[in-house]
């Protein structure tokens, strides 16, 4: 029974000592939409494309999540076809209904030229975010705007790249 005693004591000294465990998951989530402008005759032209995705097929275990971060977003021009003088006259960037960037005036195959990845790096817009994918697993991305491309149709892809890491 001596030797019992202070067996008993180190051991609830050692459960009460240990920490839950966190388990946490990191994943990059990639979207990318192809944006095509027919010609213009100098106005600019109204664009808007949507994607749809859900979480549910980045993260297995969707469900048990406790928190999520996002590490980083930003997003990029690819792949352009057709008219290299083509610009975005304005044009806006949601995720989830929340206006993540805004641009103007902005040389499409400069940019890509450029090789430009636009950082979102508000903490504001990456919190609400973060607090939209918690509460629901889909994500919705929209780009829309006005486009001008008077010297033929130009067609481009714009890539979403989304670090998030998981907590369980």
């Amino acid at each position: 029974m001596k030797n019992v005693l202070p067996f008993l004591f180190a051991l609830i000294l050692i459960y009460s000592c240990e920490e839950s465990v966190e388990i946490t998951e990191t994943m990059v989530v990639n979207q990318s939409a192809i944006v095509t402008i027919n010609e213009t005759s100098g106005i600019a032209v109204n664009f808007n494309d949507v994607i749809e995705g859900d979480l549910n097929q980045a993260v297995s275990n969707f469900n048990s999540i406790s928190d999520i971060t996002i590490d980083s977003l930003s997003y990029s021009f690819s792949n352009l076809i057709g008219n290299e003088n083509a610009s975005i006259v304005s044009a806006s960037l949601k995720i989830n209904d929340f206006t993540v960037s805004v641009v103007s005036d902005l040389n499409i195959a400069q940019e890509i030229d450029n090789e430009s990845v636009f950082q979102i790096t508000d903490l504001n817009i990456l919190d609400q975010l973060e607090t939209s994918f918690l509460n629901n697993s889909s994500v919705t991305l929209n780009l829309s705007g006005m486009a001008i491309s008077d010297e033929g149709d130009v067609s481009f892809e714009i890539v979403i790249s989304m670090h998030l890491t998981a907590s369980f």
